[in-house]
């Protein structure tokens, strides 16, 4: 009798045992499950863009997404907000937010359209959002790597060479050529400023196209000139680029004979009024460079649509001086 007595209060213990673990292990999992179902509808933010590299003028894709958001209890009090201008990018266009009901919950999405004319490795700031229960979401920043020409694919692609230091010489030939030169231009120059001086002034008389013809018959006379077939990238390119620089030098008021490729799309920035024309025209530039001084030989698609896009260029300048003259 004592014998059972005892095993049956061993059982008996057991059992408190396992009903006490048993317990535990479901308030466990109901804890586990809360915390899931309490985190599953917690609002939640995210940047995404369609490329991290681009060429200078090329555009990005900016897409901020947040997601479960209880409109009855923390609706959205503050949108993500980026200046037009900022560290080294310009915002082209902003598309309206977007917004999805599913279930009692709203999700917020909107794209940003961003380039940058500046090369480089730049960072596209957190985007965050405040809520009306005084919270906010932050997404992660984005680096974005800028590139002035891509020579990643080029076949015919060679790298620039050293400066090849060279002894100055005096050729007391050449200086004599010049300076007797001078003398006679001098003297040209006196005497066509006593005739000017004598002949009566005619009032001026100013193009109405302001150039615009002069710069279009231009460019139909180096079209004919067959210079891509006979595989004279290098002289194509170098006189593209004279006529449109001579032209928007006289359109508008500028010089850059003297001026670098980045210095003169720095003035030329904002002046065009048109800024795909603008993106399409300073990637022109770059080709032009590669192929002048890297040696770079387009395709004959290439070379049309830079054609193509420098008669844009000279239409769309013309346009805009006009309308601002008018």
């Amino acid at each position: 009798m004592i014998k059972m007595s005892q095993e049956t209060k061993v059982k008996s213990q057991k059992s408190r045992f396992d009903g006490v673990s048993v317990i535990r292990h479901l308030s466990s999992v109901f804890l586990f499950c809360f915390c899931i179902s309490s985190n599953l509808f917690s609002q939640k933010i995210s940047a995404t863009v369609d490329r991290d590299k681009i060429l200078i003028g090329e555009q990005i894709e900016l897409k901020i997404l947040v997601t479960d958001v209880d409109k009855n209890t923390a609706d959205v009090s503050q949108w993500f907000n980026l200046p037009d201008t900022f560290n080294h990018f310009e915002i082209i266009k902003r598309l309206p937010v977007d917004t999805i009901s599913n279930e009692g919950f709203v999700s917020y999405s909107q794209k940003i359209i961003l380039t940058s004319f500046d090369s480089g490795y730049w960072q596209i700031p957190a985007a965050n959002v405040s809520f009306s229960d005084k919270k906010t979401a932050q997404a992660m920043p984005i680096n974005i790597s800028v590139l002035p020409v891509d020579v990643s694919n080029l076949k015919d692609y060679h790298d620039f060479k050293e400066i090849i230091e060279v002894k100055a010489q005096t050729n007391w030939l050449l200086i004599g050529s010049i300076t007797a030169a001078a003398i006679v231009l001098a003297v040209l120059i006196f005497f066509l400023i006593r005739y000017l001086k004598r002949r009566k002034s005619k009032p001026k008389t100013f193009s109405k196209t302001f150039g615009i013809k002069e710069a279009l018959q231009q460019l139909d006379e180096l079209q004919q000139k067959d210079l891509i077939q006979k595989n004279q990238h290098k002289l194509f390119f170098t006189e593209l680029i004279f006529i449109c620089r001579n032209f928007s030098d006289q359109q508008l008021n500028i010089f850059s004979s003297n001026k670098t490729t980045d210095e003169y799309m720095l003035l030329l920035k904002n002046k065009i009024g048109n800024e795909p024309t603008q993106i399409k025209y300073f990637q022109l530039l770059r080709l032009a460079d590669a192929v002048k001084f890297a040696k770079f030989i387009p395709s004959k698609t290439e070379c049309d649509e830079a054609f193509a896009n420098t008669k844009t260029f000279v239409q769309t300048i013309y346009d805009f001086q006009f309308a601002k003259k008018n």
